[in-house]
């Protein structure tokens, strides 16, 4: 076969067209366990960052502040909400939390769920604000890091990180409010 430009037109387009069904079969065949995957880890991090409760918090996904909250239940009674929130402002860009809240508002805990911050540094802050003295389980009030004239150490190195986290914190607290406030 003669090298011109239709037979190389034509053959980069097959090679186009089988390489393009190729990756629509695999991603067919990865879409639903992916879904799972994201599905269990989301119901993981409830269970952890929520007081206990006896629903399903993840069937009860509304919106407020264009955050995702799942309220919480115990026999028939408010337990807590938990919110997804992010922070586009950390070092290595945007970071994903959940945030759990008790019934009285004050944060009962709280997981990271994706982030792309140094290791070592800014990755503290999936275990740096649970520990004393920097933890903010209980907190009901808006949090700053102390070189912004708040209550919380920075870790220690990356303040940075300190300040995106609690702004997603902060920003968390904000929807549940407007939430709560929409029930009225």
């Amino acid at each position: 076969m003669k090298s011109n430009l239709a037979n190389m037109v034509l053959s980069l387009t097959v090679l186009t067209v089988i390489v393009g069904a190729a990756l629509a079969w695999v991603n067919n065949l990865t879409a639903e366990p992916i879904a799972q995957a994201k599905a269990q880890a989301l119901a993981d991090a409830l269970s952890q960052v929520l007081p206990p409760f006896d629903n399903n918090p993840a069937e009860t996904a509304t919106r407020a502040d264009g955050l995702k909250l799942y309220s919480a239940t115990m026999s028939g009674e408010a337990a807590g909400f938990a919110v997804e929130s992010y922070s586009d402002d950390g070092f290595g860009g945007r970071f994903e939390i959940v945030v759990g809240f008790d019934a009285k508002d004050a944060v009962y805990g709280y997981r990271v769920l994706s982030h792309a911050e140094t290791p070592g540094l800014g990755a503290k802050m999936d275990t740096w604000f649970a520990t004393m003295p920097h933890d903010i389980k209980g907190t009901s009030i808006p949090l700053a890091v102390k070189a912004d004239g708040g209550e919380i150490d920075a870790i220690t190195g990356a303040t940075i990180s300190s300040r995106a986290f609690l702004g997603a914190v902060n920003r968390a607290r904000k929807a549940l409010e407007t939430y709560k406030n929409g029930l009225k």
